[in-house]
């Protein structure tokens, strides 16, 4: 479900000035600058040449990086790789630690170079490799310098150069030497408060385009972040019109560049008559009374059938395979399963249904942005039951329910492809915090200062999809853990006594848990009176986010709402002496409402939570904190039992 590794930061990218001074004095000098910094880039520097060569653009990438390390604990930077592809070819590779001699410095050749192809959890196109290597002889005051070649075989498939990294950059540099006949585009991002100075010089039959920058901080490093092109500086080139055999053509000038070549991989597919897929979707619209149903029907059936699988070469990466082979094989990656589920929408005779390239986010980018494919990460089906009205199709998330993008594109643009030539951004929507969450409703007693419950859990949305994946193929062994740890709450002598799962695979439906359960030593007796706190989970009480020191936005998976009813039993020979206030606030990004209420000889709480952000950004630290503040104050109030008297 991820793209190759075109838009990693540049961890490998020495200067004039830093050669010249004496190891001690420059590790001197730059821990001054850049206090409580393990380890600072020299140099970061990447020289680019564009080439016209036969019928393509491509692209030549030097590499340089110069890491000159602070601290003993910088030995964790002392691994590292370099990646390559069937667009990306690595060339030449060279790396060496030059260690403290005296005024100067003796090179210790790295000499071991390990590669190997990289697999990850879910790609879109795949035939990545890595070369990993380890620096010899880390010290404090040691460099460490890469220097590697990539041959890019498509000007299309380039990565971006990030100004910043982990880690300080004394200097940063980008020159892209480009043929006259070659129009160059470029973005740059995250550089508002960046001193990046640009320049553009023709030299003879070419224009060089440079880019510098000075003294850049390392970014912050804060847990539930987005990913670093949310936040880092970086340039992103583009080749938009190239003259190649004489004649313009167009490479990456916006949207209808970027489809006509996406349209054009869809074209290559090897496309053969497949039997046994169509008496298959014949089989399942059997009985399906409206084109929704019949949608659906599809969607589950790729959902439940077909194992995402990814591992794909060159080319192959982009285009998917036949959607007949992909059935007869029941695997494939996002783009198989993508063509799989629009062919067989096409074979149920639904005509609105469209392949759809989408960025996760992951990406921060916008088709009107960045048409180029680094905006795109994710290939998925979709429907349109009426003009404008669109239904996502993620077949590679299993548990999501028909109505629902997976939880991954949410709020992200996709291109859909109508026919061969024409295409249409649309956007995929956020889903509402009430699409997801939690229902539990329990009953409890009370049994000395032992409390016992029965109740329970439904879940809904993405977070029934959180929890069906979590669920999905446990042992008898395995399974009560992760129900007890899903149960649990009060304390740690929390205990399941017996529970029942009902809707794991109907997708169409809530996940619910029905339970009952011992929390020992909970209840507090003092003289004659009873003190219980119904709160027995409470969530975000102490989820403060320190706005002083916290700089980037946290990132949320999605919005929630989570209702808890919980029934208190008034044992008898009691009356309830204190019963707790309502309590609520209600913020953008979070808000609650507790109350309390006497029904007979029961206790009612009730209590709903929601969050209601997928990137909670900085200027809404002091609200969200406000709202936790009297959160925690609300789950601290207990209810108060008191013994009747005789």
């Amino acid at each position: 479900m991820y793209y190759p590794r075109l838009f990693l930061p540049l961890l490998f990218l020495t200067g004039l000035a830093a050669r010249a001074q004496a190891p001690s004095q420059l590790v001197m000098d730059l821990k001054k600058q850049y206090p409580g910094e393990k380890a600072v880039y020299l140099e970061l520097r990447q020289d680019l040449t564009v080439e016209i060569r036969n019928d393509s653009v491509q692209v030549v990438a030097k590499h340089h990086a110069d890491m000159l390390h602070l601290d003993e604990q910088s030995a964790m930077y002392a691994n590292d790789r370099v990646y390559s592809s069937h667009f990306n070819r690595l060339q030449k590779l060279e790396a060496r630690t030059m260690v403290p001699n005296g005024e100067k410095f003796r090179t210790v050749k790295v000499s071991e170079f390990k590669d190997k192809f990289e697999i990850q959890s879910g790609v879109f196109f795949d035939d990545t490799r890595s070369v990993s290597f380890s620096f010899p002889a880390i010290t404090p005051g040691a460099r460490t310098v890469s220097d590697y070649t990539v041959r890019h075989v498509d000007a299309r498939f380039v990565m971006p150069f990030f100004v910043g990294s982990y880690v300080p950059v004394k200097h940063a540099e980008l020159t892209i030497t480009a043929p006259k006949g070659v129009r160059i585009g470029y973005k740059t991002f995250h550089a508002e408060n960046t001193p990046i100075k640009y320049t553009k010089e023709e030299k003879g039959s070419t224009v060089v385009y440079h880019w510098t920058a000075d003294n850049l901080p390392s970014p912050p490093r804060e847990e539930d972040s987005p990913e670093s092109s949310y936040y880092l500086p970086h340039i992103v080139f583009f080749v938009e019109e190239a003259t190649v055999a004489g004649q313009p053509r167009k490479l990456l000038a916006g949207v209808p560049e970027l489809y006509t070549m996406y349209a054009d991989f869809v074209k290559r597919i090897d496309r053969q008559p497949s039997l046994a897929l169509q008496h298959r979707v014949d089989s399942l619209m059997v009985g399906a009374k409206t084109e929704e149903e019949k949608v659906r029907r599809v969607y589950y059936w790729v959902q439940d059938n077909v194992k995402y699988i990814a591992f794909e070469q060159g080319l192959r990466g982009f285009i998917p395979h036949d959607a007949g082979l992909v059935y007869a094989r029941r695997y494939g990656d996002c783009k198989d399963m993508a063509n799989l589920t629009n062919e067989m929408l096409h074979l149920a005779g639904v005509k609105t249904a469209y392949l759809t390239w989408v960025g996760t986010r992951d990406l921060p980018y916008k088709y009107a942005e960045l048409a180029t494919p680094g905006v795109d990460n994710h290939m998925i089906a979709t429907y349109e039951p009426t003009p404008g009205k669109y239904v996502f199709l993620d077949a590679t998330s299993k548990h999501t329910p028909y109505g629902m993008p997976s939880a991954m594109i949410q709020g992200k643009e996709g291109l859909l492809g109508l026919d061969e030539k024409s295409s249409r951004v649309v956007t995929i929507p956020a889903m509402d915090k009430g699409r997801s969450g939690t229902d539990d409703a329990s009953v409890l007693t009370l049994d000395g200062t032992t409390l016992r419950g029965t109740g329970k859990l439904s879940m809904a949305g993405y977070t029934k999809v959180t929890q069906s994946y979590g669920l999905d193929g446990l042992d008898r062994t395995d399974e009560p853990k992760y129900i007890k740890a899903l149960l649990e709450r009060g304390n740690n002598k929390f205990f399941v006594d017996k529970y029942s799962i009902a809707n794991l695979d109907t997708r169409d439906q809530p996940l619910s848990i029905s339970y009952d359960y011992r929390l020992q030593d909970y209840v507090q007796q003092v003289d004659d009176e009873v003190y219980v706190n119904l709160n027995l989970e409470r969530p975000y009480a102490t989820d403060r986010i320190d706005s002083t020191t916290r700089k980037l936005p946290r990132y949320n998976e999605y919005a929630h709402t989570d209702h808890t009813r919980t029934e208190l039993v008034v044992p008898a020979g009691y009356e309830v002496s204190y019963l707790p206030p309502t309590v609520q606030a209600q913020g953008d990004a979070l808000g609650f409402k507790v109350s309390y209420e006497r029904q007979g000889n029961k206790i009612i709480q009730d209590r709903e939570l929601y969050v209601n952000y997928l990137l909670l950004q900085p200027q809404q630290f002091g609200r969200w904190n406000a709202v936790v503040n009297k959160l925690g104050s609300a789950y601290r109030e207990v209810v108060i039992l008191k013994k009747k008297k005789s």
